[in-house]
Parts: structure tokens; sequence; C-alpha cells
């Protein structure tokens, strides 16, 4: 059973870090949790209290225009709907596929040609960063023709690329993958953006559309256990990178260093290029180099594996959703 005292307070940190002036809907939701005595006892039975999740399983129920918005409407719907909210909780896990996470990944990639990995893939829709158009400003770059226009406010000395670098080879690991081909896959996708987020929603589904023509490589593993066998199919004349956003932050601090020595090891024979888009604290090497704490919390790191020994880089703060990026000054290019 989780205590009843963290996940009030888990919620109202979520209200007052990650939705305030950012998501009504979910700013006031996540208070009505943290003030219902009997929501917060439904929490407690459940594996998983991310409110993330709870929200999207009542999302994937309703739809983003009939989800619950006080805490008299939720104690309803849980009264109501309590067993089917509980039962997508234990078969669901949060799997966002925030492809305006691309815009902040972009900068940091080195000159190609790249063999790129994801761990935390979900659909992999973020595999096909290349397929996309960027605007950064006044500054296009991509696919212009792409239905996927991507925009990010840009500050400081972001190294743009006069082109996206070449991707030979691209594959995704996760422990669900996500087959965009399935249309319950593809809601719970769905349910998983901010039901007051209609822009990103809208995205989501002409990606969804997108990868449909040509489903990006997901593996079904853990992103220890199995990411060296994924490593060594890569192709030896292309540079490896390995990337992810928000996705260490599901796994224990333990599994986060059990992580970065599986990069550590594969860069015995290959030097390895970890890119980390995560919350302060997460990679906390790349968090020992950051200013004081600000509105854009993500750390945009970069981690340079030879020979067994790492070079940590903290590059830029980027928001959440991939929506601003300040780039910091001195962070090297590539």
């Amino acid at each position: 059973m989780n205590d009843p005292g963290s996940i009030k307070q888990r919620y109202l940190q979520f209200a007052e870090t990650e939705c305030r002036g950012y998501s009504e809907a979910y700013y006031r939701l996540s208070l009505a949790v943290a003030d219902a005595d009997d929501v917060i006892g439904f929490l407690t039975a459940m594996p998983v209290i991310h409110p993330n999740l709870f929200f999207a399983s009542i999302q994937f129920l309703t739809g983003p225009g009939s989800m619950p918005a006080t805490a008299v409407d939720l104690r309803g719907f849980l009264t109501e709907r309590g067993g089917d909210v509980a039962a997508v909780m234990r078969s669901r896990r949060t799997q966002t596929n925030e492809v305006g996470r691309c815009a902040v990944v972009l900068p940091a990639l080195p000159p190609g040609p790249l063999a790129l990995a994801e761990v935390g893939a979900s659909a992999g829709l973020c595999l096909l960063l290349d397929r996309f158009c960027y605007e950064f400003g006044s500054t296009r770059l991509g696919v212009v023709s792409s239905p996927i226009h991507i925009r990010c406010a840009a500050a400081g000395p972001v190294p743009l690329p006069s082109a996206i670098p070449a991707i030979v080879w691209r594959q995704g690991l996760d422990l669900r993958p996500v087959d965009v081909n399935e249309e319950e896959a593809s809601r719970w996708l769905l349910a998983c953006v901010w039901a007051d987020h209609p822009e990103r929603r809208r995205m989501l589904q002409a990606v969804l559309e997108l990868a449909r023509t040509q489903p990006p490589p997901v593996r079904a593993g853990d992103l220890v256990d199995d990411l060296a066998v994924l490593l060594a199919d890569a192709p030896a004349d292309a540079q490896l990178v390995v990337f992810h956003s928000a996705v260490l932050s599901y796994v224990s601090p333990d599994r986060r260093r059990a992580f970065a020595d599986v990069l550590a090891a594969a860069s015995a024979t290959r030097e390895v290029v970890w890119i980390s888009n995560e919350a302060a604290g997460v990679v906390p090497e790349v968090t020992a180099l950051a200013p004081a704490p600000g509105e854009l919390r993500f750390h945009l790191g970069r981690t340079r594996f030879t020979r067994g020994r790492r070079q940590d880089e903290l590059l830029a703060l980027a928001h959440p959703h991939g929506r601003e990026l300040i780039w910091l000054p001195g962070a090297s290019p590539t």
C-alpha cells in the first residue's frame, strides 16, 4: 500500500511544478485529488500512483472532453467506474510519445551518419525525427513538406545544423512497444496527452498517420537487461547515439546507474554518445553542471563514452514537452 501523505504531496507537487500556467485542467484536477481523502484512498491500492497515469487512465475511458473537472465530479466518476480506472492503471503504464521533444534533441546530435537507438521508445515516433519540419523562430530545417511542423522557442547560442544528420540505422527499445496500427494502442497514446492540449493531440494524430506508412522498429525489452544486444546490432561505420526523454525518471536510481554502465561497456569497442533529456536530478552528473533551477526544468545532457570513460556536458534547459529551449553559453556544438 502506498502512503496517503506521500500521494497527497506528489499531486500537490505535480500541480505546482508541472501544471500551473500550462494545464489549467490538470492543475485543478491535481489539487482536487490532493484534497480528497477518498480519492487518495483509491490510489493507495494502485501499483503506480503517478498523476500522468491516473489522468490518462480516466481520459482513456471518457475522452478528453468528458473528464471530471472537480473533486465532486472525480468522486462521482470513481464511484461509478472506479473498477475500470483501476483495471487500466494496473494494465498500462505512461507511454507519452511527445514528438515536440525532438526539437530539443536535434541540436544535440553529432554529425552523421548516425545509428540511433531510443530507450523507452513507446511507439518509436521520436525515431522519425528526420521526417519532420522544425521551426526555431524564423529558422526552418528538415522536411518542409512534412505534415509535422514542430515549433520551438529557442534562446542562446543553439547550434542548429544546416541539415538533419543522416540516420542509417534506428531502433527503439520498450518494455511494452506500442503498435501504431492497433487502434486501442493508439488511443492509449492519445489519452496520455493532457486533456486540455488539443494542439499536442492533433500533432500526435498526424505523426501516428505518418508512422503507419513505415512503422519505426521498436523491440520489446528492458533498457538495462536488453540494451547491450540491441546496441551490438548497430552498424560499426555509423556514430552510435542512444537517447531518451522523460524515461529514466520512471526507473530506480540503481537501474539508472546500471543503464550508464551498459553504455560504458559498449564503448569498449566504439564511441557511444548518450543524449538525455530528463528532469533535474535524474542524471546526477548532468544536474551537477546546472545553474539554479527555473521554469524550464528539463536538463539536456550529452555524455560521451570512450573506452569505458565518460565525459558529461549540460547543453541546455528545456520545456518538458519541447516548447522551449535555452542553450547554455559554453556548451559545445557537437
